[in-house]
């Protein structure tokens, strides 16, 4: 009877057993990864859609003829309508939904109680708006053709003036809003302002315009609560938070009188000897 394995038995199951553990470790690392790639693929495509959805809500109170795109190198702006390159910065103003939705301001003007001599307008069932803001919707919501002319001074962007926007008195009372300019029109229907609203990528030219916590290349940013009718712009008076840590592109068209926008995230899946770049990306139209 053989009590013992032979030296060459020995180093057979050796060799036999460090071919197993080897194959074992290259199908676990090839698991390993796929699990890994799954699991941020995952992750991503729900991140996407969140942020893609929180964008999303933010725009649809846009006021739609105030959106423009901004470039912080040359400092230009031009509105939605023309745009002609690509610009790193989106900029809005949005009307104050909330008030609207408490029933605060009705949103439409009685041209038989108005007085326009006076720069007092009637608004029926509105209250409680005392030094806002409000632009006319005009004929066309979009606001194509009213706003047209001299863009640059329509809303206040950047310093500009803001014949279009239109602030209300501190001593109004009730419906009777009396505005601080005098309106060259009015209109049947108007939307109260609440902020402008401004998204960017975080890049170099953004440097001043936030802390050191905001100061990364993957972050996208959205400045909000400033008021540019007033002096205000998002690099000095607004405040800002972050809306995504792993940001690889954000990118706004018009289209069909329509914005649409492509939102790309990245995560990168460490792997020994090479790393993988996992990426995906969420396109939404806001009408």
């Amino acid at each position: 009877m053989k009590k013992a394995f032979s030296m060459v038995e020995l180093i057979m199951t050796i060799v036999i057993m460090g071919i197993l553990a080897g194959s074992s470790y290259v199908a676990i690392s090839h698991l390993f990864t796929k699990s890994a790639k799954t699991k941020a693929i995952s992750e991503l495509s729900f991140d996407t859609t969140l942020i893609s959805n929180q964008i999303s809500a933010l725009l649809s109170y846009r006021i739609p003829s105030t959106v423009i795109g901004y470039d912080t190198n040359t400092s230009d702006f031009v509105s939605i309508y023309d745009i002609d390159k690509q610009y790193n910065v989106l900029e809005w103003i949005g009307m104050d939904f909330a008030k609207y939705k408490e029933k605060k301001y009705s949103g439409l003007v009685d041209f038989n109680r108005s007085d326009k001599s006076i720069n007092m307008i009637y608004s029926p069932d509105t209250a409680d708006i005392n030094g806002s803001a409000l632009i006319f919707a005009g004929s066309f919501d979009d606001g194509s053709v009213v706003y047209g002319g001299d863009f640059n001074n329509s809303f206040g962007w950047h310093g500009n003036n803001h014949t279009k926007i239109f602030e209300i008195n501190s001593t109004s009372t009730s419906s009777e809003l009396g505005l601080t300019s005098t309106p060259s029109k009015i209109y049947e229907k108007y939307y109260l302002l609440k902020s402008a609203y401004a998204i960017a990528k975080y890049d170099d030219n953004l440097s001043s315009c936030v802390d050191e916590m905001y100061k990364n290349k993957n972050y996208l940013l959205l400045f909000y609560d400033y008021k540019p009718w007033k002096g205000e712009n998002f690099c000095d008076n607004a405040k800002v938070t972050i809306l995504s840590t792993q940001t690889k592109g954000f990118k706004v068209d018009f289209v069909d009188e329509n914005l649409q926008f492509n939102l790309t995230l990245q995560r990168e899946i460490r792997k020994k000897g090479k790393n993988l770049q996992i990426q995906i990306s969420k396109q939404k139209v806001v009408f």
